[in-house]
């Protein structure tokens, strides 16, 4: 169908992107619709969805350095510069055919989610100090990488998107279990939300809001962590809810 869905119906005008930046949580590791999560949200706005999820990403520099290519703040530099020269080496058919999706996408994207936190805390991260961009923790990586998308993409809508509750590998509640750095998720969900409200963006705290909990988290977590079909779906909703009532 030519055009852009707009509330089921094609629009002959092309209004940007909407581009949905993560980890595999975005990507939809796992479940055969777990990756409609971006497309949903495309469609509440009329807008094309790009899913540029990366298994294992985080928001700095990762505690692998072999994934330090699909790190939010190198994916920036790479959108930025067009040389996508450091991730094509990864060697990941799945993710090398998302590097010139987003190379043509972003100089027309409309809305950008960023959603991070989950590696940064599985991986023991350090979170850092609001107001540095130092990419080896998690408040630098997110702050260095807002800061050169605002310069280069002034006009795009850009807000940040935090983790819901999930368990850890082992099967433990993350509200009760910290990572090996003495850190809850509820403290990489926090320094997300002072991250947002310094560089003045929103941020939609699935924390607090998704409503996924050790009692019902069977229906929305496949393995306690990755949404299956339904999870996905909710995820979308609220991120599209959450846009048209924000923007």
């Amino acid at each position: 169908m030519g055009g852009t869905e707009l509330f089921g119906r094609a629009s002959k005008y092309f209004r940007g992107y909407y581009i949905q930046l993560g980890t595999s949580i975005t990507a939809g590791a796992g479940t055969k619709y777990g990756a409609i999560t971006p497309s949903i949200v495309g469609k509440v706005l009329g807008l094309r969805a790009i899913n540029g999820g990366f298994p294992g990403a985080c928001a700095g520099l990762h505690k692998i350095p072999q994934m330090n290519p699909i790190s939010l703040c190198s994916l920036v530099d790479a959108i930025i510069s067009d040389d996508w020269s450091s991730q094509k080496n990864m060697g990941s058919e799945p993710n090398n055919k998302k590097f010139p999706q987003l190379t043509a996408a972003f100089p027309n994207v409309a809305y950008l989610g960023l959603e991070y936190g989950t590696n940064d805390f599985n991986y023991d991260r350090p979170i850092g100090v609001i107001g540095s961009e130092t990419v080896e923790t998690f408040i630098g990586g997110l702050s260095y990488s807002l800061r050169k998308l605002a310069t280069t993409f002034p006009a795009a809508r850009i807000f940040l998107i935090t983790p819901s509750w999930f368990l850890t590998s082992d099967g433990r509640n993350t509200d009760d279990v910290p990572n090996g750095l003495g850190l809850f998720l509820k403290d990489y969900v926090s320094a997300m939300v002072q991250v947002a409200e310094q560089f003045h963006i929103p941020c939609l705290n699935f924390w607090r809001s998704l409503g996924v909990n050790a009692s019902n988290y069977k229906s929305f977590l496949a393995d306690g962590l990755h949404p299956p079909d339904l999870g996905a779906i909710r995820r979308g909703e609220a991120i599209g809810s959450f846009l048209t009532s924000t923007f």
